[in-house]
């Protein structure tokens, strides 16, 4: 009976042993914290997230930051776009991303094609669209650029008249005012490119239109 006691008693030990190392290793975590995303790696601005950039992790309701993402929203986080640099380890907030791929690189800036660079461009040139970019007497293609904006000479944002989010270019019969230059976004060296160009050319700049270009 001594015996059967004992092995009980050890028995209790080993339970209370058990328990103790569940709840600290993921009781606690269950109980107290809330399983948030974060940054496995440092994310730079621009990034495509994928699955391997994320990971769970605990954290106190208190601690969450505003807008942080429950590891049960991670579906529909993959996909999206890192609209501002993240570091690693850090929380994840629905602030953080966009469906969109209209952002600036961290290497990126935002620079004018100034209008007496421009031989020929499309009145119906507007915000967030593409264009390829050629010296105009050789026809040589220098390169495809994203829209950032559209200036008339007042440096007043040009848009359609009807006032449409998004429209295709055929659609855009009514202009708020007419065209003088464009900024796009690129980076450093891609700009020098194309300001040596029109230095050495003598007929300015083509700026053709394209629906739908993928970097």
């Amino acid at each position: 009976m001594k015996r059967v006691r004992t092995a009980i008693g050890l028995l209790l030990i080993v339970v209370a042993i058990a328990a103790l190392i569940f709840w600290e290793i993921r009781g606690r975590e269950a109980v107290l914290l809330d399983t948030v995303i974060v940054a496995s790696e440092t994310i730079p601005a621009g990034t495509v997230i994928t699955r391997d950039l994320l990971s769970p992790s605990g954290v106190l309701e208190q601690n969450r930051i505003a807008g942080s993402l429950d590891w049960e929203s991670l579906p529909k986080v993959i996909g999206q776009v890192a609209m501002q640099d993240i570091i690693k380890n850090a929380q994840v907030s629905e602030m953080y991303l966009d469906d969109d791929d209209f952002y600036l690189r961290s290497h990126e800036s935002i620079f004018v094609i100034h209008p007496e660079w421009i031989a020929m461009r499309s009145s119906s040139i507007r915000r967030g669209d593409w264009v390829d970019i050629y010296e105009g007497a050789a026809l040589e293609k220098i390169g495809t650029y994203r829209v950032a904006f559209v200036k008339d000479a007042n440096e007043t944002e040009v848009t359609d008249g009807e006032r449409r989010s998004k429209s295709n270019s055929l659609d855009r019969t009514v202009s708020s005012s007419p065209v003088s230059h464009i900024e796009i976004i690129t980076d450093i060296s891609e700009y020098k490119k194309i300001a040596e160009t029109v230095r050495d050319s003598q007929a300015g700049l083509l700026l053709v239109q394209k629906q739908a270009v993928k970097r």
